[in-house]
């Protein structure tokens, strides 16, 4: 009998040593990303942003080109670690960049692209699409960690963040770390999201298109960061609004954006949290389309006569930019548990 109270003990001690040991690399490894950091603009473009002019802003969460119509995931309540294998990324991938270039947004802001990640097989999606698409572009982080130890197998090594890319000049683009609902010890293996604000200039003027590509937290008790984030961002988009700028906030808002919508998810599945339109000004609108679901719940492969749908993605703008369309792109999940969404607009003239 002692000698297995021993081995017990000696069991217990090694698992308790394990811990430590992960929670003490967890911590060195950290990351740590400053409030404000300034992001470099990767490759060149001379051509400036006009006035009172037509384009088209694209937003995307492409799900790391992991999440397509043949998988489900565990935070969903799937099973799924990893995707399928890497040919079935890469095929994501590919099918991914030819509905961007079919498109043909003149902006484009893509959410959960990965730089280095173990479930994408360590492929660098962020020069994939720099090799793909014409523009120039930028990187920020979202998610940073060098051993993420949940669940079996572990998710391990994950880099991975929001992209942006431009067929028109950016002067300059910032990191803004947004508030961290994650508490410690969860907080050091857990996202760590910011926003990216893009700074195009206008032709002629001495105004500013303020483009800001974002992702908000999904995967947290309740929504108080969801509603934290929101509200840093709306204080900035106010911010450069006063300045005089024109300002498109874009992405994945993991909130349901048509006001008082009902969703038939069952309660033990996971639901976005309401708008919170209560903190709006007349400044600013929201603009998605209301017809088209931009997200999937992935608790199991993609059934078009079952799934739980909602609509998170689209944008915000100040009223200084008129909205000429804006239209979800019906893709069937194919390549993405998320919809891309794409707004047809112009900066004006003057504001109003």
């Amino acid at each position: 009998m002692k000698k297995t109270i021993k081995i017990l003990l000696g069991l217990v001690g090694i698992v308790l040593l394990a811990f430590i040991l992960l929670l003490v690399y967890l911590m060195i490894t950290e990351y740590k990303p400053k409030d404000v950091e300034e992001i470099a603009v990767t490759g060149t473009k001379d051509q400036k942003l006009e006035q009172d002019h037509d384009y088209k802003l694209l937003t995307w969460n492409i799900g790391y080109a992991g999440l397509d119509k043949d998988t489900d995931f565990f935070m969903d309540g799937g099973k799924m670690v990893f995707p399928i294998s890497k040919d079935h990324v890469e095929k994501a991938l590919t099918g991914i960049a030819e509905s961007i270039k079919k498109i043909d947004p003149d902006l484009c802001l893509l959410q959960e692209v990965d730089s280095n990640s173990k479930r994408t097989y360590h492929i660098n999606e962020v020069e994939f699409f720099d090799n793909k698409l014409d523009g120039i572009s930028t990187f920020a982080y979202n998610y940073k960690v060098n051993f993420v130890p949940i669940p079996f197998p572990p998710m391990g090594k994950v880099n991975s963040g929001i992209y942006t890319n431009s067929k028109y000049q950016i002067e300059s683009s910032f990191r803004y770390q947004q508030p961290i609902p994650h508490k410690w010890p969860v907080r050091l293996a857990n996202l760590k999201r910011g926003f990216n604000a893009s700074y195009l200039p206008i032709e002629g003027t001495d105004k500013q298109l303020v483009l800001v590509n974002a992702h908000l937290d999904a995967y947290e008790s309740g929504s108080n960061g969801r509603l934290a984030q929101t509200k840093q961002i709306l204080a900035f988009m106010a911010e450069e609004y006063k300045k005089g700028n024109y300002v498109i906030v874009g992405g994945d808002f993991n909130q349901e954006l048509r006001e008082g919508h009902k969703t038939d998810t069952p309660e033990d599945m996971w639901h976005p949290s309401p708008f919170p339109y209560e903190y709006m000004s007349d400044d600013f609108k929201t603009v998605f389309d209301e017809n088209i679901n931009s997200s999937r719940l992935n608790h199991k492969p993609y059934d078009p006569n079952d799934s739980y749908e909602c609509i998170i993605d689209g944008f915000i703008v100040s009223k200084n930019v008129t909205v000429n369309k804006v239209e979800g792109q019906k893709l069937g999940f194919v390549n993405s548990d998320h919809n891309p969404v794409l707004l047809e607009f112009k900066l004006e003239k003057e504001n109003k």
